[in-house]
């Protein structure tokens, strides 16, 4: 079990639960005001133009309908988790992960399209802070 951890498994202390403290689940309501900041300093670092804010705006709103629509499904993996059988908690990570995937394909056009706007000096602020974490943030 300890090798699967690394390989997308969650532990029982990532959702809230085994040494009392609390885990990745049971912090997701701060989620927002980290995306939130993450968004404003990425904004800040590329120094987004006027001319750029259209693009800009798509980008921010396909992140934060990502974001939405992962933490939309917290509450059915945690339900899974706590009292699915083994095939239930398995069919809740594969639709975790096809939703995962759906939602990055859906938000790289939006990425497309701002990275396009950018400037060649841009594109290397990008390419060292855009898909280094939260997923395609």
């Amino acid at each position: 079990m300890i090798g699967m951890m690394g390989q997308g498994m969650m532990s029982p202390g990532m959702w809230g639960q085994g040494n009392g403290a609390p885990g990745m689940m049971a912090r997701q309501p701060r989620m927002g005001a980290v995306i939130e900041g993450r968004l404003a300093f990425l904004k800040g670092e590329l120094d987004i133009t006027d001319a750029q804010s259209e693009a800009w705006t798509g980008y921010a709103e396909a992140v934060t309908a990502r974001i939405d629509l992962m933490q939309g499904m917290r509450q059915g993996m945690f339900d899974a988790m706590q009292s699915g059988t083994a095939l239930e908690r398995m069919d809740t990570r594969i639709a975790g992960m096809e939703a995962m995937l759906e939602a990055m394909k859906a938000l790289k056009p939006a990425t497309e399209e701002l990275y396009a706007a950018l400037t060649d000096e841009q594109k290397k602020v990008a390419d060292q802070l855009i898909g280094v974490d939260c997923g395609a943030m």
